[in-house]
């Protein structure tokens, strides 16, 4: 396989990349990370021994979480671009043989047979057509092995500036911004195993810019290349100059994460 777009991929394999291309740069500067508590249970709870695929991967915010819990990784992205943020920014690991990368889809990985431990995707899955990708993690799964769902979701609490930050996306949102979370009675299609359900919190803070640049990285918003896109700024700067305190202002996540296995 050449490439995300490569002969053979279904509908969903190509529009879903296509959606982030030209906001790899927002994305990379803007998209919060995971809580280091996340990190520290995968690591305590023996998780990260084997080798982990982490799939759908970005510009590598949970797989550097993963690395830096001494995880040895695999990750795989179709996006182009999102790629090579993901190599450049973690270029030391590549160079120490602790992480590969792959161009690849959850439904076509490029990954061997029985060659992973843990199956990870992190703000991902929700792109993923499970009727063919729970087979492809069957396959490159070893017998035991798991399927970690993540997902960082604003949404799930209840703040001012994310009250406020809600309102914009929904005057915004050219599509119906929560299609792009797995509802809890899609979660079996995913993970038809079984699974267990945790939640982290915690804080991101962003300056008028980051502000900015993360609603350029969210694929149902305006970029900066859409016509909208200065309505968009507008009443993002109005609501940051609003809640703003010391030039920052603060949305408050909910690590939503699902521990299961595809057998």
């Amino acid at each position: 396989m050449s490439g995300p777009y490569a002969a053979g991929m279904n509908d969903s394999e190509v529009v879903n990349p296509a959606r982030f291309l030209g906001r790899a740069d927002a994305y990379a500067a803007a998209r919060p990370g995971y809580p280091a508590a996340l990190g520290a249970w995968l690591r305590d709870a023996g998780l990260l021994t084997g080798r982990v695929a982490d799939i759908g991967a970005g510009t590598g915010r949970f797989t550097a979480l993963l690395l830096d819990m001494g995880a040895s990784v695999a990750a795989v992205e179709p996006n182009p671009e999102m790629r090579a943020h993901l190599e450049d920014h973690l270029s030391a690991a590549v160079r120490a043989g602790q992480l590969t990368v792959h161009a690849g889809t959850s439904e076509a990985t490029g990954l061997a047979d029985g060659s992973v431990d843990l199956i990870t995707a992190a703000q991902a899955a929700h792109w993923f057509d499970p009727a063919r990708t729970v087979p492809e993690f069957r396959r490159v799964l070893r017998p035991g092995g798991r399927v970690l769902l993540v997902w960082n979701d604003w949404r799930a609490v209840d703040s001012m500036f994310n009250r406020a930050y809600g309102e914009v996306v929904r005057q915004h949102a050219g599509d119906d911004p929560l299609r792009t979370r797995v509802l809890d009675d899609e979660l079996p299609l995913h993970l038809p195993g079984g699974f267990e359900r945790l939640t982290f919190t915690h804080r991101h803070p962003l300056s008028r810019e980051g502000l900015t640049a993360l609603a350029s990285s969210v694929s149902y918003l305006p970029n900066q290349n859409d016509p909208a896109y200065p309505a968009l700024r507008g009443d993002l700067n109005a609501i940051f100059d609003s809640h703003q305190s010391g030039g920052l202002v603060a949305l408050d996540y909910q690590t939503q994460v699902f521990l299961g296995s595809v057998e």
